[in-house]
């Protein structure tokens, strides 16, 4: 979950899921370490004690909107997203990976790369991606 409408649309699909198989979900977020990391936290900094504490709270609002008949347990890591979702799903273990894209294209692709992209390479289980229709960045 990256807050993003794509991985709000994802959720939905998880939701679904879970739903007619009767399974948890974990709602997973990564914040990614910055070489300013070991530097004095500046407010609103992944590395501060508030700035985790908002992210538990954004990730709770999240899970206690979703209807009472789905467990959800929230986690937050830090680490490089793609390696993250990995690693959780198979020390978790996960049976199924549901990750929203945004759908980016050429350069913009080639620079920031895809975290969904990487996941799907890289999972060792089936890894559902799901694009928001009204998201879509070039």
């Amino acid at each position: 979950m990256d807050f993003s409408p794509s991985s709000e649309y994802a959720m939905r699909y998880a939701v679904a899921i879970a739903e007619q198989h009767e399974a948890v979900i974990e709602l997973l977020h990564i914040t990614e370490p910055s070489a300013y990391e070991h530097d004095t936290p500046l407010e609103g900094d992944a590395t501060s004690e508030t700035f985790s504490q908002e992210l538990y709270k954004l990730l709770g609002d999240i899970a206690s909107s979703v209807d009472e008949n789905v467990q959800i347990e929230t986690k937050l890591i830090s680490g490089i997203a793609y390696a993250e979702i990995i690693n959780r799903a198979k020390n978790w273990p996960a049976d199924l990976i549901v990750v929203g894209t945004h759908g980016r294209t050429g350069m913009k692709h080639m620079l920031i790369g895809s975290v969904a992209e990487k996941v799907v390479r890289l999972a060792t289980c089936p890894v559902c991606t799901v694009r928001h229709p009204d998201y879509v960045i070039d």
